[in-house]
């Protein structure tokens, strides 16, 4: 197996085939004005013959060189040859020589295909995507794939009384609040405003990235934000006013997106990342149509002391964000 840096324009054709998000420029311009993050496209090789393409994103973290497939969120590897077969321990390994990283790490999940071998990768997460090509129509969709369960909330969703609302750069704040206090009740630290402006930046609002939402008696009720590559449509941020699901405002709101979904020709609703012991979740997201894609995550590092650098860093940034949570377990709140 070999690696190389791969010339962008050189192998559009191969991207032109694939439309997941880490693989989109815009994706690479929010990774490297919110983390300094930067993209390249690595080839895999075999007796000089192109096989494989991923996105690899690197920066400077803590103090050590990190390089990653993807940054944060998940994709899989291209396969330019369907019948090549990838070893993500082999690949991990060369990786780390080749960028000569002191971390590297993969967050990969088998979406279309299965011939990148995971092995012993750590599967604490989970993709929830749908695949709207089974039907040719929402009302299909509606009728055939959703389960009964969830057909008979989005009616009594719809005689709730909300209104479909697409929120614009302006409305943030709003957006933010209500993100902000549905993440601090999971326990949680919400990013600032400045993370979504910096999306915002990186995108084009209204294009390929998109703010949707419910309203009751003109108040937010829920909202998500997603961003489209091609077609393949991912959820990104998702919030909602607690003291309304009674209403099942979010089963309206992905009534409304699946809608919009079929209405601009994509393929793919990809509902984000969920833990994997979070089952309520997963269900719900199941009643929509959703399949499971398990995440794998898997870290290779230069060496022991690197390792426990990462590992210490991680603890710290762990303790940031779910302090609350921590301290409410160990107390037993």
């Amino acid at each position: 197996m070999d690696l190389e840096i791969l010339d962008k324009i050189k192998i559009q054709n191969h991207l032109d085939k694939t439309h997941l998000i880490a693989y989109s420029d815009s994706f690479a311009r929010f990774a490297k004005s919110a983390y300094g993050s930067q993209r390249s496209f690595i080839g895999v090789k075999e007796r000089n013959e192109l096989k494989a393409i991923f996105p690899i994103f690197e920066r400077e973290y803590r103090r050590q060189k990190v390089a990653e497939v993807p940054l944060f969120i998940y994709t899989e590897i291209f396969l330019v040859d369907e019948n090549f077969t990838i070893d993500a321990d082999v690949l991990g390994k060369e990786l780390l020589k080749f960028s000569k990283a002191d971390v590297v790490r993969f967050n990969l999940y088998h979406f279309s295909h299965q011939q990148v071998k995971t092995n012993d990768a750590n599967h604490v997460f989970t993709a929830m995507a749908a695949d709207l090509s089974r039907v040719n129509s929402y009302d299909a969709y509606l009728n055939k794939v959703l389960s009964k369960n969830a057909r008979s909330k989005i009616y009594k969703a719809y005689q709730g009384g909300f209104d479909l609302a697409w929120l614009t750069p302006r409305d943030l704040p709003l957006f933010h609040r209500l993100y902000s206090d549905h993440v601090k009740q999971l326990g949680s630290k919400p990013h600032p405003q400045e993370h979504f402006k910096k999306m915002f930046a990186a995108h084009q609002p209204g294009k390929d990235l998109s703010m949707m939402g419910a309203q009751k008696d003109g108040r937010l009720i829920t909202a998500n934000l997603f961003v489209v590559n091609g077609d393949y449509m991912e959820v990104r941020f998702l919030a909602d006013d607690l003291d309304y699901r009674r209403l099942f405002p979010n089963n309206f709101l992905y009534a409304e997106m699946i809608k919009w979904a079929y209405a601009n020709n994509l393929r793919v609703i990809d509902f984000g990342g969920i833990p994997k012991a979070m089952r309520t979740n997963i269900e719900f997201k199941k009643s929509l149509g959703a399949k499971e894609f398990p995440i794998y995550t898997k870290y290779f590092f230069r060496n022991h002391w690197q390792m426990l650098l990462f590992k210490i860093g991680k603890k710290m940034l762990y303790w940031k964000k779910y302090r609350r949570l921590m301290i409410k377990k160990y107390l037993k709140i």
